[in-house]
Parts: C-alpha cells; sequence; structure tokens
C-alpha cells in the first residue's frame, strides 16, 4: 500500500479536483462532444424530432396521470415515442454525439478506477483501473453483472 505525505486538507484536495476539472475540459473527448452538440443543435430535422419526443414523452406521462387513463392512447403514445427515438438515431448528428459521448465516459471511467484505487491505498503514480472496467459504469461491483 502507498500513503502519501499526511496534511493535505479539504480545500487543497477540492482545489486540486477544480484543476482536473479543467483539465478534463481541456481534453480532446470533451471537445469532440461540444462540437458534436452544436452540430446537433445546427440539425433542424433533429431538432424536430428531439420536439417531437419531448411531446410524445409528456403526452404519454400526460395520458398515464389522468384521471382515466387510456391504455390505447398511450400505447399510441409509446408507439410514437419509439419510432421517433429511432430515427433520431440513425441522425448522423446524433450518431456523432453518442460516439464522442461514450469516448469522454470511457476518459472518465478511467479517472473515476484511477481515483478508486488511490483512494484503497494504490500509489497514484502506478494506479491502473483493470482494462475490464474500462470500457462500463463500473457498477457492476466486479462481477460485470451489469455489463449485459
Amino acid at each position: 500500500m502507498y500513503y502519501a505525505k499526511k496534511g493535505n486538507n479539504m480545500s487543497e484536495l477540492i482545489a486540486k479536483t477544480r484543476e482536473l476539472g479543467a483539465l478534463i475540459q481541456q481534453s480532446d473527448e470533451f471537445a469532440a462532444v461540444q462540437t458534436a452538440m452544436e452540430s446537433n443543435t445546427q440539425d433542424e430535422e433533429l431538432v424536430a424530432l428531439m420536439r417531437n419526443l419531448q411531446m410524445a414523452e409528456g403526452g404519454y406521462a400526460s395520458e398515464s396521470h389522468s384521471e382515466n387513463p387510456s391504455e390505447s392512447k398511450m400505447q399510441a403514445y409509446k408507439d410514437e415515442f419509439e419510432r421517433l427515438y429511432a430515427l433520431t438515431m440513425q441522425r448522423p448528428a446524433m450518431q456523432q454525439y453518442q460516439a464522442a459521448h461514450h469516448a469522454l465516459g470511457e476518459l472518465m471511467n478511467k479517472v473515476f478506477g484511477i481515483l478508486t484505487l488511490c483512494a484503497d491505498g494504490e500509489d497514484p503514480a502506478t494506479a491502473e483501473p483493470p482494462e475490464e472496467h474500462q470500457h462500463c459504469g463500473g457498477d457492476c461491483g466486479g462481477s460485470c453483472s451489469g455489463c449485459g
């Protein structure tokens, strides 16, 4: 086990965390997400699809909370949502966003994995999360049952 010198206070730890946050925002992965988000807002068809998705979702929620919810109306909203979602995910701008967001997520998983190992006493200079956990949310408790 590796233990750094004692005496770091909470405010120094928070300051270093903010520095880490700034470095993440300077990463290629973060920049790619920002670029993809901008592309999404400029894709008029995608914007319309997303607006219609929200309307279908809202219609479903409204109907499900009404005094006498209609199963047929709820199913129609669900079917419309699924149709619109499939169209949304086929848009190149959305696919670009999904890929960029996934890459940023992998970076964050690696950072979080290193921090977790350090919190468990590993040497910060050599802490390396297991490869199998760099591509998932890490919520599987080590059994990968959450990876499906």
